[in-house]
């Protein structure tokens, strides 16, 4: 269901305002609203928190990256489904009294990191040096050299596509004054060097340009190509070493870890409550605090800040058309439902939270469409573990909820169906049929599924409509819908697969004077909003169309054939293909175990993620479209949110105290 909420109103002295803002937040049950004040707005103000929070946020950043730094050069084994750990305010608080420290660590990590992004810097450079010197190696000319007062030396490249011995013939025939070499060659390259007269110089490089030339230098380069080879091996060995010792001084450094995550959650409430103070008015004595809060907290909340503060609150409920924020409250099946709806969309404040009605029919859908019981006591045993064995937090803990009332469905349909892990033998003690073999029976069965699966939606749009008092809508909206697809089902009895002609028969003559009864009635009254008759007739004339929509999402079920008999033919495949090698005995077992185990398990997974994604489409579109609004906005109280840690009072403690900035 959905909570009440009430509107609260805090009136009080602007200097306990901070401290006002640190006990709702300790309290963690009022959202703090966004106050509108344009027609005194050269007497109010917003508190000016830009500037420390724009802080907070740099900070966060620093230690954020700090933390990251720490998981990728010191990693720890996290407990599975638990991302936060438990702290005591106490604890919490020995940190924070100590956070200069901690700030130091972040700096230090910070250093360190940039420091090793530095150290990879000019290894790569150091890399890439000694890879372009490589083909030098032969050459024994220092590097700084480039000749006499009468002569030119020089090194570089010309494209391999040119024939070495060519150039050396017309080098000797052309140039008798130079002197030409080649060092190295790969296939791209000839690597060269030559001595010549500066006289030809020029002509010289013309000609080698020809071919192609490239002049190569290395810039701040002394001695030759072997002892910069040498130097570049040592520098990229003490760079290794420096890093390594780095990263240790990091590691020593992560033995703190849990005081960065501390600090890094404080900060996190701290923007927190900068942001919901941004929200709030001032002049320069007092300030207006406006927000909601739960009906059954209202007046102890209202208690508890008028006896520490001076304070004035007042309470009160929403007006019948004013929004509140949408703040679920739900148990057992319906709670396991809210991870579905909420991937979709929070209901409106002002309708009937669906997952009381909807999370039966996904579990129910979903068993159908995994149909295998074996698969289901996987299923229903994994998530039972997970539930009992590990502290989730409360989205991990309804999910899995969902998933265990799943595993159950299933169970429950494969002992209807006779499908245990695909085997064919006890098929034959299904209590109601065999799918595999009856398919057209269960395709009849999937569209009856569907069709009540889309009333149950239709009952959920008139009881809307009822709650706001609008009693006449309900009837024609709903009621007069009821009459007219009733009536389009039953005429169209005949040519469902499985179903006796001759015995629909009856059905089918009282469909026909539903189908006439409720399109007369649609006629006349769902166009009821327009102006004249004629846009009234047309209005309710269009709304018969609205039947082909309701027979395609009718057909939309017919998924939970398709899905079923994917499961169920898939997995007697597979122990067919286990055992159909003819190997020795143990080979033989090996082998079968290992098919059935890997085969199995894929099966499982894709026809698991295939029965809810599908059982999620039809909630979606089938089921939500016929009633739901939506657009809910979610309760965001000012609480103490953290990422790292799951503040636990102390024993003597009734309320969490944290200390704030």
């Amino acid at each position: 269901m959905i909570v009440k909420m009430n509107k609260i109103t805090l009136l009080g002295m602007d200097y306990q305002r901070e401290a006002l803002t640190k006990t709702l937040m300790e309290l963690g049950a009022v959202e703090i609203s966004e106050v509108i004040a344009d027609d005194y707005s050269e007497l109010v103000e917003n508190p000016k928190v830009q500037e420390e929070l724009s802080r907070i946020e740099t900070e966060l950043a620093e230690v954020d990256s700090s933390l990251s730094c720490l998981k990728k050069y010191s990693p720890v084994k996290k407990q599975l489904f638990k991302n936060r750990r438990d702290v005591t305010v106490s604890e919490f608080n020995k940190v924070i009294k100590n956070i200069g420290r901690v700030r130091d660590m972040v700096n230090e990590i910070l250093q360190k990191e940039e420091h090793l992004v530095s150290l990879r810097s000019e290894e790569n450079r150091l890399n890439n040096l000694y890879i372009s010197l490589l083909p030098w190696k032969e050459l024994n000319a220092p590097l700084e050299y480039s000749g006499t007062k009468k002569t030119v030396f020089q090194y570089g490249t010309i494209p391999s596509i040119n024939d070495w011995e060519l150039i050396q013939s017309e080098v000797s025939e052309k140039f008798p004054d130079a002197y030409i070499e080649r060092i190295n060659n790969d296939k791209d390259q000839h690597y060269l060097f030559f001595i010549v007269h500066k006289e030809s110089e020029q002509e010289f490089l013309s000609y080698l340009q020809s071919k192609g030339y490239n002049r190569v230098t290395f810039s701040n380069l002394t001695g030759t190509v072997a002892y910069n080879m040498d130097r570049i091996s040592m520098r990229i060995e003490e760079i290794s070493a420096e890093r390594e010792k780095t990263i240790d001084n990091i590691k020593d450094i992560g033995k703190d870890r849990k005081d960065l995550e501390i600090l890094y959650d404080w900060l996190l409430m701290e923007k927190g409550r900068l942001e919901a103070t941004e929200r709030i008015i001032k002049t320069k004595k007092v300030f207006l605090i406006t927000g909601w809060v739960p009906e059954r907290y209202a007046m102890e909340v209202k208690k508890i800040i008028e006896s520490k503060y001076i304070v004035s609150v007042e309470i009160e409920e929403p007006a019948d058309d004013e929004e509140f924020p949408v703040l679920l409250e739900n148990r057992g099946i319906a709670e396991a439902g809210e991870p579905v709806m909420q991937m979709y969309s929070l209901p409106n404040s002002r309708e009937i939270d669906p997952n009381t009605v909807m999370a039966p029919f996904f579990i129910i859908l979903f068993g159908i469409m995994f149909s295998d019981g074996g698969y289901g006591l996987i299923l229903a045993l994994l998530s039972g573990i997970i539930l009992w064995r590990f502290e989730l937090e409360d989205s991990m803990r309804k999910f899995m909820k969902l998933m265990f009332f799943c595993g159950l469905s299933t169970m429950f349909w494969g002992l209807m169906f006779g499908g245990w892990f695909g085997i064919s033998s006890l098929v034959q003690y299904a209590v109601w049929f065999d799918m595999v073999s009856e398919p057209e029976r269960m395709l009849s069965w999937s569209l009856l599924f569907g069709i009540i699966h889309i009333y149950a939606g239709f009952a959920l749009k008139a009881a809307n409509l009822i709650r706001e008092k609008k009693y006449l809508d309900a009837l024609f909206d709903v009621g007069f819908v009821y009459v007219f697809y009733t009536g389009a089902v039953l005429c169209l009895l005949p040519y469902i697969p499985a179903i006796n002609a001759g015995k629909a028969a009856p059905l089918v003559n009282t469909g026909k004077y539903m189908l006439v009864i409720g399109g007369v009635l649609l006629i006349l009254t769902q166009g009821r909003s327009k102006k004249n008759i004629f846009s009234k007739l047309a209005g309710g004339l269009f709304s018969l169309y609205d039947v082909v929509g309701f027979l395609s999402d009718v057909l939309s079920y017919s998924r939970l054939l398709a899905l079923g008999l994917a499961t169920s033919i898939i997995a007697s495949i597979i122990n067919e293909i286990s055992f159909m090698f003819d190997f020795p005995i143990v080979l033989k077992i090996i082998l079968a175990a290992a098919i059935l185990l890997v085969g199995h398990t894929v099966n499982f997974g894709i026809n698991a993620l295939g029965a809810y994604v599908h059982s999620c489409r039809l909630q979606y579109l089938e089921f939500f479209g016929k009633f739901f609004t939506g657009g809910g906005q979610a309760f965001s109280p000012l609480k103490i949110n953290t990422k790292y840690t799951k503040l636990k009072s102390d024993a003597e403690q009734e309320i969490m105290p944290v200390h704030t900035a």
